[in-house]
């Protein structure tokens, strides 16, 4: 695919920005921001942009061939383009927590918003908002009220990173692996990929979906992102939730 970046030196939300404006905004097109001063995770949670040399960027999808039913999927994909930017960068404790976040051990690095836009029953335009601590500091990181990192903190170079670089190294993960996944018999190798870059399965854990709790130990992922837990009931399938590990 060929993208086409717009860049801002400062936005409320690249999502919103991507929302409002999905039906003049071409396929495949990026809104990167230096800093955001809205910007938010799932549920409408904040994310809070440190400083100016993180990387922020919402992606415009519009692929009508694309099922409601799979969009689980996407952000996945995502995760799993960070998650091979960091192994290239020599970060290697990463790994993905469904299904939006991507972790050094137990301090997030990464989160993922995805959001559509419907026209009827279609989807007309999907938006994949990441924000990745790319250069934060340790004492920027410490003003956040959840565990974070950066990848300059987690390496050991001196000279800070380009975040400019890294988007174009995630999109070219993203777009070889998207373009995969949109044959459907392609898709086992990425749901392997996706079980290896994990870390969960066979872990016990809690799922919080709408008002209900669900315990049991991750079994496996779908093709399409869903996961798929050992409960006492059996095996049940969550295409969203939050998702924490449990100690037992």
């Amino acid at each position: 695919m060929k993208y086409r970046i717009q860049k801002f030196q400062s936005i409320d939300s690249t999502n919103k920005y991507a929302l409002e404006n999905s039906h003049e905004l071409e396929n495949y097109t990026v809104i990167s921001a230096q800093h955001q001063t809205s910007g938010k995770g799932r549920k409408g949670r904040k994310w809070i942009s440190t400083d100016g040399s993180n990387l922020y960027f919402s992606l415009v999808i519009k692929q009508p061939e694309i099922k409601t039913s799979e969009l689980s999927g996407i952000p996945q994909l995502m995760a799993l383009a960070v998650f091979k930017t960091l192994q290239k960068a020599g970060i290697k404790k990463s790994w993905i927590k469904w299904p939006n976040d991507v972790f050094i051990e137990d301090k997030k690095i990464c989160g993922i918003l995805c959001e559509s836009r419907f026209k009827g029953a279609e989807i007309d335009a999907l938006i994949i908002g990441v924000g990745v601590n790319v250069n934060s500091s340790s004492e920027n990181l410490s003003q956040i009220d959840v565990p974070a990192t950066s990848i300059h903190v987690e390496s050991s170079e001196k000279t800070p990173y380009n975040a400019d670089e890294l988007l174009h190294i995630i999109l070219n993960y993203f777009d070889k692996d998207f373009q995969t996944w949109l044959n459907e018999n392609n898709r086992n190798s990425l749901k392997e990929e996706w079980r290896n870059a994990s870390n969960l399965i066979g872990k016990p854990v809690k799922l919080l979906d709408d008002d209900r709790e669900i315990f049991g130990t991750v079994a496996d992922f779908s093709t399409t992102g869903e996961i798929i837990i050992q409960t006492e009931r059996g095996f049940q399938t969550f295409s969203y939730g939050d998702l924490s590990l449990r100690k037992v």
